[in-house]
């Protein structure tokens, strides 16, 4: 066999070996988008079901995808880097995420806010000789969302029967705060032993509302050390887009040359780093 049937062949291999590794990328793609859109829209589902938001995900999917892809033509335009279309294409398809878990954190953090006045409202409406289901019920129409959400749904579940121990547990697998399992074991505790649920709501609420100004003087305190977060983040960002005014030329390294791209990818990996440890570093809570 000569030298030119010997290209021919190992051409024909390569091409062969290049379409396997295409099929079998593009597989892995298709199985790893699916179970992605599997727990996006079930994980997502549920989470809206407990914030009580009522909506099929499963509609926003073709939406999501045709954001993601145009997100990712423009950058590719604008760009012409791949690695920068992968990462924002990415970010696209995560956003839902990230948006929902940001927007359970800030409820359970009105929740928290609200709990001591909660409290202390519905000993008041104890001590003036009103059962715990009527107090309930007085609390739901005079406190706002979340909590009058969740309450009402614990009246409802204790009404269908559900007992109150229940009710309450699942309450705390909704909002798993420290107040709700301290009023959970409070109740269970004061109706096993027979005292006087009135005042141990009362003080609960004081000991609540305590640690509640402890977590605000804390977060003040913290707060120089997150926007230094923030802004460590940015800084590469931000000299870049003037470098990049500055000198075009230079800068234009970064994105058309391998080494630039790899520079840049080490950049961001590190940027991202330095951001997740600082922020689970100045995350006190007492």
């Amino acid at each position: 066999m000569d030298g030119a049937a010997l290209i021919y062949v190992a051409l024909f291999l390569a091409a062969i070996s290049m379409t396997i590794a295409f099929w079998l990328g593009q597989q892995l793609f298709i199985q790893s988008l699916g179970r992605y859109r599997a727990y996006l829209t079930d994980e997502t589902q549920e989470d809206l079901r407990d914030m009580f938001v009522f909506v099929d995900i499963a509609k926003l999917w073709p939406l999501l995808i045709c954001i993601s892809i145009s997100g990712s033509v423009m950058v590719w335009f604008m760009t012409s880097n791949i690695v920068f279309v992968l990462i924002v294409g990415l970010m696209i398809l995560i956003l839902p995420r990230w948006l929902i878990a940001r927007a359970i954190r800030r409820r359970i953090a009105k929740f928290e806010t609200q709990l001591p006045d909660a409290l202390l409202a519905l000993s008041s409406s104890l001590r003036s000789g009103a059962s715990l289901g009527l107090a309930l019920g007085n609390l739901i129409q005079d406190i706002e969302a979340p909590l009058s959400q969740e309450f009402a749904l614990v009246l409802r579940e204790q009404r269908v029967g559900i007992p109150l121990m229940k009710a309450l547990n699942n309450l705390y697998d909704r909002m798993p705060l420290e107040g709700v399992r301290m009023t959970t074991t409070l109740m269970n505790v004061a109706s096993s032993s027979g005292g006087s649920l009135a005042d141990l709501l009362e003080k609960l609420s004081e000991t609540l509302r305590e640690r509640l100004h402890i977590c605000m003087k804390i977060d003040v305190l913290t707060s120089q050390g997150k926007m230094q977060a923030w802004v460590v983040g940015a800084l590469p960002m931000l000299l870049l887009a003037v470098l990049s005014q500055i000198d075009p030329g230079s800068s234009r390294l970064l994105f058309e040359t391998i080494p630039g791209r790899i520079v840049l990818l080490i950049v961001f990996l590190l940027e991202s780093c330095g951001i997740f440890f600082l922020s689970r570093i100045l995350k006190i809570r007492p």
